[in-house]
């Protein structure tokens, strides 16, 4: 396998390849600007700078989720509205989504952005830290959580890059920690006979199982309760315009920062033997500890070898990137540069994720199947889910946004090779092919990988330039097996 697959997303915009640690490591250290093409409908769309109305600040995220929440409630409980101003008002909500233009913008940083090394990194750890769901704060926040905690983390610590995605307000509302009042605080005390009130152990059940230690630190019962206790406070309803009185009583303007004491249990709190104050520090001094644990650089450092190197990576794999993470305590270039180091190494086969092989055919042939930034809400060439971002990621089975497990996608390449998940790639291999108008068919891409004498005998069976494109980009070489 090329090496510009097994790290990468193929070739860059500039149609030269990822070619070696060098190439990768510099993506790595580099953040790169945001850029997509604003439509698809000529054979080569200029790639241009991402329109800067569609980067949204977390400010005017919250904001829309609000207004919408609150036009969505006036709309469910009107039955006077006309058919036709209904329509008109439901496709005005639909365009205030930010999630759309969210996925649209992960798609054109994948394809048409100078750093897929980089990219798959922002992809590990989107999944890592799982958040999607029905909720609607999760919806729209979560583009925030990719584009800046993530995205700017990964030049950081563990440490720092957990905290900020735990008291993030998408993270808050995915594990349902908005609706975590303490029994012994302020407002659990003043709460009336119909009011919920009580601990949810959502989030710090997944915090120590998921993101950072694993269950191998052996937490009990009680320590998933304690830390519930320390992480109440965090989060109120963020989309309902009855609680936003609550953020202006508590003087929240940085929503990063939304901690109410009102909603906290007092006193201290003991997690795993260790003793925590009351107040909002505790979330940090625990989030630290977690971090800086063996445990989770075990943990983590496997999941990192399994998603790149392989499912079964070697003893000498894992003990190099281990040895990094606990040097460094838990530096992520650090962390990301031994891992390179081992990748490019190893000879075992590695399945790549259905989102990693969609984004690297349409980068390495040049094809256009996913719409421009102007094209987002239009129908465009003779569209029946063609070119539709979240339809083709719901098509691939990995639409970051929608439900999924509590750990995310599986990182295991077996999990990704049934007759059902194949026969998918090989049906957007096609559509790719017939309307996506790849500049590069199957003979330019062999010679661009030099792929292997086996796979080019695979790809001559084909009869036609179709056949061939599918052959090839669904071969085993070029996923990986």
């Amino acid at each position: 396998m090329h090496f510009s697959l097994k790290i990468g997303l193929g070739t860059d915009s500039s149609h030269a390849l990822l070619q070696s640690k060098s190439d990768a490591l510099n993506q790595y250290l580099n953040k790169s600007k945001d850029v997509g093409v604003r439509s698809i409908r000529s054979m080569n769309p200029d790639i241009e700078a991402w329109p800067t109305e569609k980067l949204f600040t977390l400010d005017e995220r919250i904001k829309t989720v609000r207004h919408d929440r609150k036009e969505g409630d006036r709309l469910d409980e009107s039955k006077d509205i006309p058919r036709e101003e209904l329509d008109k008002l439901n496709r005005k909500l639909k365009l205030s989504d930010t999630s759309y233009i969210d996925r649209l913008h992960l798609a054109h940083q994948s394809i048409y952005g100078p750093d897929p090394a980089r990219q798959r990194l922002i992809h590990f750890w989107m999944n890592h830290f799982t958040i999607g769901g029905s909720s609607k704060p999760s919806q729209f926040t979560m583009g925030d959580v990719i584009q800046n905690v993530i995205s700017d983390g990964i030049n950081g610590h563990f440490s720092d890059l957990a905290y900020d995605v735990t008291r993030h307000p998408a993270m808050l509302s995915y594990l349902d920690n908005v609706y975590s009042v303490g029994e012994r605080s302020e407002r659990g005390r003043k709460a009336g006979r119909n009011e919920q009130i009580g601990l949810n152990d959502n989030l710090a059940r997944e915090v120590m199982e998921l993101h950072t230690t694993s269950p191998s630190i052996g937490y009990t019962e009680n320590d998933i309760r304690e830390a519930a206790k320390i992480l109440s406070g965090w989060g109120d309803i963020f989309d309902n315009p009855n609680t936003v009185q609550n953020f202006k009583r508590a003087r929240i303007k940085d929503f990063h920062e939304a901690y109410f004491k009102d909603k906290a249990e007092p006193g201290k709190k003991i997690v795993l033997g260790k003793e925590y104050p009351a107040g909002k520090q505790a979330l940090r001094l625990w989030i630290d500890d977690l971090a800086d644990s063996e445990h989770s650089a075990r943990f983590l450092t496997r999941k990192l070898c399994i998603h790149f190197i392989a499912d079964n990576p070697t003893e000498a794999d894992l003990a190099y990137v281990l040895s990094a993470w606990l040097d460094s305590k838990g530096h992520l270039p650090t962390v990301h540069q031994a891992l390179l180091e081992r990748v490019v190494l190893s000879t075992q086969p590695k399945i790549q994720w259905p989102i990693t092989w969609l984004f690297t055919v349409l980068r390495s042939s040049q094809a256009h199947l996913v719409q421009g930034f102007d094209e987002l809400h239009t129908e465009i060439l003779e569209m029946r889910g063609e070119f539709r971002i979240k339809q083709l990621l719901e098509e691939i089975g990995q639409d970051f946004w929608s439900s999924r497990q509590p750990d995310g996608y599986s990182i295991a390449g077996s999990d990704w090779i049934s007759p059902e998940h194949f026969e998918r790639r090989m049906r957007l291999a096609a559509m790719i092919h017939d309307h996506g108008r790849p500049v590069r068919r199957a003979d330019e891409l062999m010679d661009l990988f030099d792929v292997s004498t086996s796979t080019r005998a695979l790809v001559d069976k084909g009869a036609t330039s179709q056949q061939r494109f599918v052959l090839l980009t669904c071969c085993r070489e070029f996923m990986g097996a």
